[in-house]
């Protein structure tokens, strides 16, 4: 147990906020009291909605119908008040400052303001954030809150990689800045432990059930990522489009689309929700019937392409590969979906073991390679909140 100091003393309650997703976990010490999660929220797909809470050695699964994640953190909530657990303060996570911060910060009166400016910039997750700071507050009103930014681990990026190629005045306000930083910023550290290196070229792939992107990693550092100024760029998500041509944006204004009516659709309509014919926004509900629905098989395949596409381009850029991480739900618990991605890449050297992958436990670090293989595969299990909780106990002090 670290060294008892009055920010270890709180008791943490942390949100951490996906697309379509509420993860939580009540922090004392550095200890989980509680842990949960809020799965399929606000899901277009052919499975239910559910929560899943432990305590200890209970645990508890209840179906719920979360529609948005407002919806999904009231339920939590009033789970908190039966417990009689304390909440001392609250961590969310913001996927971007927006340029107006460059680390986590407390929410004040002076920072709200300022962090309501960031919203435009990730929807999804920033709105869902703030409208969580609100209902927090109205419960816990004496709580401290604060929220920590995902984007800090690409803070590195070299320019080549950073700018967009417009006028460059515009290029200097419309830059990348990357997101899932705390997810890449865990596994990479994990990795590097595993292996017993420290120095090697990675391509790591947060594949989770709402939002994903890959990563390319030398020696620990980001040199590249596929989400961009905002989170929609990169690879086909659930609701998200991923890498679009402008001129489509360009063509819809022209045929009167709005700034709110793109927010829509390119955010909430596209994706593997709005290619599979409104289907489903869920890979593992496109997974389970792709085989006699050309509209699942579609946008799976394209889902799949993308991914590999993103591998060879870093591979590329990094003048090899010597490691191909998968995090996140999808990546820990699909092993379809890694079959898939893996499959014929031997010229990059990735030789995935099929028995391996098939047998995975997606709650700790698994290979998955052939011996021998060139490229070493590796599932990684990711825990955002824990370093959700660590900043925050530097904030607060």
């Amino acid at each position: 147990m670290p060294h008892s100091t009055a920010e270890n003393d709180l008791t943490v309650l942390v949100f951490n906020t996906g697309s379509s997703s509420l993860t939580f976990k009540l922090y004392r010490h550095s200890e989980v009291l509680l842990r949960g999660k809020c799965h399929r929220v606000g899901v277009h797909g052919t499975q239910v909605q559910f929560v899943e809470i432990f305590r200890g050695e209970e645990r508890l699964r209840q179906e719920v119908a979360l529609s948005d994640h407002l919806a999904a953190a009231r339920y939590v909530l009033e789970h908190m008040g039966r417990t009689g657990l304390p909440v001392d303060a609250v961590g969310h996570r913001f996927a971007d400052g927006g340029g107006y911060f460059s680390r986590g910060v407390v929410v004040t009166p002076e920072t709200r303001p300022v962090l309501e400016r960031c919203a435009p910039l990730a929807p999804l997750h920033n709105t869902a954030a703030l409208g969580m700071i609100d209902l927090v507050h109205k419960r816990y009103p004496a709580a401290r809150q604060y929220v920590v930014f995902d984007s800090t681990f690409h803070s590195g990026l070299p320019d080549v990689a950073r700018f967009y190629a417009l006028p460059y005045e515009t290029a200097l306000s419309y830059r990348k800045h990357g997101f899932h930083g705390l997810s890449y910023a865990d596994v990479v550290e994990k990795a590097s432990w595993y292996l017993g290196e420290q120095h090697f070229r990675a391509v790591a792939l947060h594949l989770g059930t709402g939002g994903s992107s890959a990563c390319a990693i030398v020696d620990g550092n980001s040199v590249d990522t596929s989400m961009g100024y905002s989170p929609l760029q990169g690879l086909v998500m659930n609701t998200r489009c991923g890498d679009l041509d402008p001129g489509i944006v360009v063509e819809l204004v022209r045929n009167g689309a709005t700034a709110d009516d793109l927010t829509r659709i390119l955010h909430r309509e596209s994706g593997l929700y709005g290619l599979s014919g409104r289907l489903s926004s869920d890979i593992r509900d496109l997974a389970e019937v792709k085989g006699g629905n050309p509209e699942a098989k579609r946008a799976f395949d394209l889902y799949v392409y993308r991914v590999k596409q993103y591998i060879g381009s870093y591979a590329a850029v990094m003048n090899g590969l010597d490691v191909l991480i998968f995090t996140d739900d999808v990546g820990l618990r699909v092993p379809e979906v890694r079959a898939a991605v893996c499959g014929n890449l031997d010229a990059l050297g990735i030789r995935l073991d099929l028995e391996r992958n098939a047998a995975a436990d997606p709650t700790r670090i698994e290979p998955l390679h052939l011996e021998g293989s060139p490229v070493r595969i590796l599932a990684v299990p990711n825990d955002e909140e824990r370093a959700i909780y660590a900043e925050g106990l530097l904030l607060l002090a």
